[in-house]
Parts: structure tokens; sequence; C-alpha cells
């Protein structure tokens, strides 16, 4: 009964240790800067000596918590940072407001961060809620797509002229592979849910009973070698 237990229990759990060792294989075969888009996008920001004092035209100090002056696409800006966690984007002479970012300085922050081989930009889009697993924010926020043949999109922050994220065609393949490793299908973010747990456990059961098996067996052998002994003759 106890061998059969284990037979069946192997069968059902064995299709999943078998998914953790082949996609564990595939990410480790995968170089985690291209997945990340490293080799083709530069993320380094710039910031600036404050030629001109924001004090000048600011006139709204409430909840203020950092000024900054940096290069957007390299393009001298003042950020000014909030309290509640808002980014606004100025013109360091005058103080114009240049955030919400328009499409056209998206576009610039994105062929500005490509460090790749020459290519264009297939099209932008303004997002305001989740991509999928690829995006989930903040909002809003430029969607930017290369005509690459990773079909690399970066995400940029439409209030701050940040990079958000930088997706590929691999990184969509590693997230995949990524979901069935950790056995989290949808959210691809969840390593404690209660499917990977009852295999883990599942998994360990089996190790354990097979060893139990393994030990039960070695005295049935040797019983064996004894009864099969040829008996001795007498002289």
């Amino acid at each position: 009964m106890g061998s059969k237990l284990h037979k069946w229990l192997a069968l059902f759990v064995g299709v999943q240790v078998l998914l953790w060792m082949g996609t564990g294989a595939i990410m480790s075969f995968l170089k985690i800067e291209q997945v990340r888009s490293e080799h083709v996008i530069s993320r380094e920001t710039e910031t600036l000596d404050p030629e001109f004092p924001a004090q000048r035209w600011l006139v709204d100090r409430q909840g203020i918590v950092a000024i900054t002056t940096k290069s957007v696409a390299g393009r001298p800006l003042v950020q000014i940072e909030r309290n509640d966690g808002s980014k606004t984007l100025h013109e360091p002479e005058t103080g114009t407001r240049v955030s919400p970012l328009p499409s056209s300085d998206a576009q610039a922050i994105a062929l500005y961060a490509w460090t790749g081989p020459e290519t264009s930009i297939a099209g932008a889009k303004l997002i305001e809620s989740p991509v999928g697993t690829e995006f989930r924010g903040p909002f809003p926020a430029w969607q930017v797509t290369f005509s690459d043949p990773d079909g690399t999109r970066l995400y940029i922050d439409a209030s701050s002229g940040a990079i958000l994220g930088a997706r590929s065609d691999t990184w969509r393949f590693f997230d995949f592979v990524w979901g069935l490793h950790i056995m989290d299908w949808t959210q691809r973010d969840r390593i404690n849910s209660w499917w990977l747990l009852l295999f883990g456990i599942g998994g360990t059961v089996i190790a354990l009973s097979g060893f139990v098996l393994l030990a039960n067996r070695f005295p049935k052998l040797r019983r064996r070698k004894v009864k099969r002994a040829p008996a001795s003759k007498s002289p």
C-alpha cells in the first residue's frame, strides 16, 4: 500500500518537479542583463548644478521636500517633489510647468536612453492602467515602443520623465517561465501561494517516503541472499 501511494504521489508531483527543473534551467540560461534590456537601455540620470534658483519663480512652497535640476533627454529641467509623492518638471528660467510630458518629450527621453544598434520608435501611447504583468504603475506613464527585433518597450513617468521599466520579448518569455516556476500563472509575484506550498510538501513527502521504502527493502534483500545460498555438503 505504501509503495503504491508513493508511486501515485510521485506521478502527481513529478510533473511540477519537471517544470521546476526545466524552468530553472531556462532562467539560468538567459542573461539577466538582456532580460532587463540593460544591453540597450541606459537608466543613468544626470543631476545638474542649479544655475537658475527656483526661488525666483517658485510661489507655492507648501509640502516641498526636494528641488533638483536634472537633465531630461539632454534638456535641463527643475524637478519639484512634494510630500504627497507628486513630482513636476519646470523650465529653469521661467518656472513654466512642462509635466505631464507630451509624446514628443517621451520619445526624446526614450531615444536618449537607447544605447543599442540604430533603431527607430514604432509608437508611443499614454497609459493610465496596468499593462498585464509587465507594468503596474505609477500612472500616467508613456509606453514607448522601439522597432528593434526584441520589441523593446519603455515605460516613462509622464510627471518626472523617469524610466520606470524596460520590457521586451525576452522579458515576456522570462516572465512566463517565472510564472510556471513559482506556480503563479496570473500575477507572477506570489512566491508563497498554496499551490507552491502544497507541491513543495508533496515533494518532501515523496523524498522521505522513498528513503523509508528503500530502507525497508534492505533486510528483504539480505534474506533472499541467505535463502539462495547453496547448502554445504558434509564431509
